[in-house]
């Protein structure tokens, strides 16, 4: 199949994106990495994030396709605030050209692995009993339920996991930090492996970058200690400078070999030259970034879509920090990169206590949105109005030429009907923001589960809408009557005649109108009026319709030629 694909045109292999990656998808190498917190594992993350860029750079800008925005999955967040990463994130990297999809954890400590496995059930017992009276105890069990959901997702990326990079601190353990996390996770990840696991399990001993590690007493007996844990010597490696990359690139290179023998691949010498096409995206895929503000429900919403317990929830304020992509295929007919991102602050009510993790993840948050087709924003329905931040959103998201659906969660905390409160709020839509069109709005309840089967389907038809063309034919018909029913104001004391419009692209719909004066003397207010007549015949609501003027009776056809050219 490879063979005959190679003998493609290049514009034709795009046509099979979707085939090639249904085809290798579930056929790839996956490797989790895991470990105590602060020791290196979202930074190994990125490395390997990087590394599959720079190989897919040239791809894209021949596509030229948001370009220079990156993909779907951003890099992952760091800092020296230990419990940064809090969900599963996961991407396709790539390393000596082995593309495998990586998982990147929470770190472990004696909380996470300590944590209740009846939380949950604990904290709706005492809530029912009415005997949460000391705020230090709800909290304090909120706060198991959260380290109970990191266990949760760490295990879940540990089951999938063909390879298991279990990470620590090497430079902190030789300069004399204690090493028992790091034996309490051994324990801890051997106890939970399922029986009959074969995946590999790689120790690493990080940031121990060039050889000055060496020249610290005792770094020997240090590492033939951790070698003492059941997964071999520690492999030692620097995931911010790169070291040790080849070693893990040859562990990698022996584990896909194992796993195509496991499943009867046959390997060819063409391989290679398509592994970037399983990674596309493809026209199929509708990537749908959820946004809003902190703890309106995005997280239950994107659980409620992918039915499954993909990220943490809860009713802590601020709980998402990266940006999380979940591939999802919808019906067996559509596949969904739906992205949940972290709750959007103003910049003066951030947190900063000393570090700017809240301020990475709004900007990772964003990125998500600059690179999404359907933008879905999620409103707390209790509030029964839009607040500025999220009128700042819907106007981001028009200015960046996204498609955008409006979802009023907590709908069943209502007196009103849900159908009275969508109306209310496109009322404040059009009121405020009447550039922003008649936008969809969809009043649901995330956590009951209310609704939420209407959502997908209407993204897909928005995002249908944002990336169909008019016809030249039917777009002249409709101009003609439009032009007709109300003629555009004269420049000058002349009559002004537009002639014809085309439609320039799409994605968004992007429309330019010919005729014997410009833009400016058109005026904006008969622009508004193409607008938005334009959107009600053609369904386009909830997405920004961008039309330019041309004045073509300023130009001479004969300069530049003939005797025009000799005067």
């Amino acid at each position: 199949m490879l063979k005959m694909l190679r003998r493609l045109p290049r514009h034709h292999i795009p046509l099979c994106s979707r085939f090639l990656s249904s085809l290798s998808t579930d056929k790839l190498l996956k490797v989790a990495i895991v470990g105590p917190p602060n020791a290196g594992k979202s930074t190994l993350f990125n490395r390997f994030l990087k590394t599959s860029r720079s190989s897919k750079r040239l791809l894209v800008e021949k596509k030229g396709r948001n370009r220079g925005k990156g993909g779907v999955v951003g890099r992952a967040i760091v800092s020296d605030v230990a419990g940064t990463t809090r969900d599963r994130r996961e991407t396709i990297g790539n390393l000596a050209g082995v593309q495998f999809k990586i998982f990147d954890t929470a770190g472990v400590d004696d909380d996470v692995m300590g944590s209740s496995f009846s939380a949950g059930k604990r904290y709706r017992g005492a809530k029912r009993k009415g005997v949460l009276r000391n705020p230090s105890t709800e909290k304090d069990i909120r706060e198991d339920i959260v380290l109970r959901g990191m266990a949760e997702q760490t295990l879940a990326a540990i089951d999938l996991a063909d390879v298991i990079f279990f990470l620590f601190d090497g430079r902190s353990l030789i300069q004399g930090a204690s090493e028992g996390d790091v034996v309490e996770m051994s324990r801890w990840l051997r106890r939970h492996r399922k029986s009959g696991d074969t995946s590999q399990v790689v120790l690493c001993a990080n940031k121990l970058e060039g050889d000055a590690w060496a020249q610290m007493g005792g770094g020997d007996t240090v590492l033939e200690e951790m070698g003492r844990l059941g997964f071999g010597e520690p492999l030692l490696i620097s995931a911010e400078h790169g070291d040790g990359m080849a070693e893990i690139a040859s562990i990698l290179v022996e584990a896909e070999k194992r796993k195509k023998e496991e499943l009867g691949v046959i390997e060819t010498e063409d391989d290679d030259d398509y592994s970037w096409a399983s990674s596309d995206a493809g026209p199929e895929t509708i990537n749908m970034a959820i946004l809003g503000r902190q703890n309106v429900g995005k997280s239950t919403l994107l659980n409620a879509l992918v039915s499954e317990n993909r990220v943490i929830t809860g009713s802590v304020p601020g709980l998402t920090r990266d940006s999380i992509a979940v591939d999802f295929e919808f019906e067996g007919r559509r596949r969904f990169n739906i992205v949940d991102t972290a709750g959007i602050r103003r910049a003066s009510r951030r947190e900063r206590d000393g570090d700017s993790i809240e301020d990475d993840s709004v900007s990772d948050a964003m990125r998500s949105l600059k690179v999404a087709h359907v933008c879905v924003l999620v409103l707390e329905a209790e509030k029964l109005h839009l607040t500025k931040q999220e009128l700042t959103i819907c106007d981001t998201v028009i200015k960046e030429g996204r498609a955008l659906v409006i979802v009023a969660n907590k709908s069943d905390t209502l007196s009103s009907t849900p159908s009275e409160y969508a109306m209310g709020v496109k009322d404040q839509v059009d009121r405020f923001l009447p550039h922003v069109g008649d936008v969809i709005v969809v009043a649901t309840s995330s956590l009951n589960g209310e609704n939420v089967e209407h959502v997908l389907p209407i993204v897909e038809s928005v995002f249908e809408r944002w990336n169909s063309r008019v016809t030249t034919g039917e777009l002249n018909n409709w101009f003609k009557d439009v032009v007709i029913s109300n003629p555009p104001p004269m420049s000058k004391g002349r009559i002004t005649n537009l002639k014809y419009i085309v439609q320039a692209k799409s994605r968004p719909p992007t429309f330019r109108i010919f005729g014997n004066i410009g833009e400016k003397e058109l005026g904006e207010g008969y622009i508004r009026y193409i607008r938005n007549n334009m959107r009600r015949s053609f369904g386009m609501e909830g997405m920004a319709i961008r039309i330019g003027v041309t004045n073509t009776s300023d130009k001479n056809p004969f300069v530049g030629k003939g005797k025009a050219a000799n005067r």
